[in-house]
Formats: structure tokens, C-alpha cells, sequence
């Protein structure tokens, strides 16, 4: 009997809650706001300061000037080594980053050349190369662009500095 009386007070208190319940919920009431977001796919290119030099007056210790042999590979003697640039995608438009470069005084074609690991060297042209491709980056995508000077014995010596200018160009595809 005991059991019995403990059944109907658990259903009882349960059919208070449920009918409690029913009432705060009936007494509720519910609105709803839309929030709405548009974010643009943007592709956008952001060039980091520094410059280069290669200043042979005063070169490095293990890459001498005059060389012993040419062609003759230098390093910048610059504390800056390399030039970054920086590339933003945050859609899935496939991207291409194009680079070119002429110098002001004549410096000899192909005199400068560029790698992004500072291992494979392509030299820079006037004609625009591809310096590389991707799509969505994730945030900012860093890429170090380094440079280095190749002479080959036969260059001229000028009172003035040479100087070189590097474009780049940022498209999608």
C-alpha cells in the first residue's frame, strides 16, 4: 500500500511540474531579431618596407670583388635580406602574384635575380613572371622575396648607384 500512495504522489508532483511548465510557457513571449552578414571577397597585395643593397665597395667576406671566377653570385650586404610581400584572399577565386623589374642605369638583363627560398633563382626580367598562385589564404599569406646580384666580368663601373625597380602585380584568374 505504501508503494501505491509513493506512485500517486511522484505522478501527482509530476503533473503539477508539467502543468506548471505549460502555464510559464503559455505566459512566454517570443520575438526574433534577423542579424544579417555580408562579407565581399577581396583580394588584396601589401608590400612590407626594407630595401637591398649590394654595395661591392664593401662586400662580404666569402663573395669578394673583384671574383676570382664568373659568373659571381652576392648576397645583399644589406641587413635586410629579403622583401616581403603580403597577399589576402578570403575566397576561393583562384589568385596569380606576377613580378617584373628594369633598371635605371642600364645594369646588365638577367644582373638581378629572385627566389621565394632563396635556393631556386630566376632572373628578373622585364617581362612579367609568375611569381607564384593560390586562392583562399586563411588571413595574410607572407611570401619573402629574395634577391641577389650576378655579375658575369663584363659589367661597367658607374660613378652612380645602379638601381632597380620590382613591380609586382596581383590578379585573379
Amino acid at each position: 500500500m505504501k508503494r501505491s500512495c509513493l506512485f500517486l504522489q511522484f505522478t501527482g508532483i509530476l503533473f503539477l511540474l508539467l502543468f506548471l511548465t505549460a502555464q510559464a510557457q503559455a505566459n512566454e513571449d517570443q520575438n526574433v531579431h534577423t542579424i544579417t552578414v555580408e562579407i565581399p571577397e577581396m583580394l588584396k597585395m601589401e608590400m612590407g618596407s626594407g630595401e637591398i643593397a649590394f654595395d661591392l665597395a664593401h662586400p662580404k667576406a666569402e663573395q669578394p670583388y673583384p671574383a676570382p671566377v664568373y659568373p659571381a653570385y652576392y648576397t645583399p650586404t644589406s641587413t635586410t635580406q629579403y622583401l616581403p610581400v603580403r597577399v589576402f584572399a578570403n575566397g576561393e577565386t583562384r589568385w596569380r602574384l606576377l613580378i617584373s623589374g628594369e633598371t635605371v642605369q642600364s645594369l646588365g638583363e638577367g644582373a638581378i635575380e629572385w627566389s621565394l627560398d632563396g635556393k631556386d633563382w630566376q632572373p628578373l626580367t622585364l617581362a612579367e613572371q609568375v611569381l607564384t598562385e593560390g586562392s583562399y589564404t586563411n588571413g595574410w599569406r607572407e611570401l619573402n622575396v629574395y634577391f641577389r646580384l650576378v655579375l658575369r666580368g663584363v659589367e661597367y663601373a658607374s660613378s652612380e648607384e645602379y638601381k632597380v625597380k620590382v613591380y609586382y602585380q596581383l590578379s585573379s584568374l
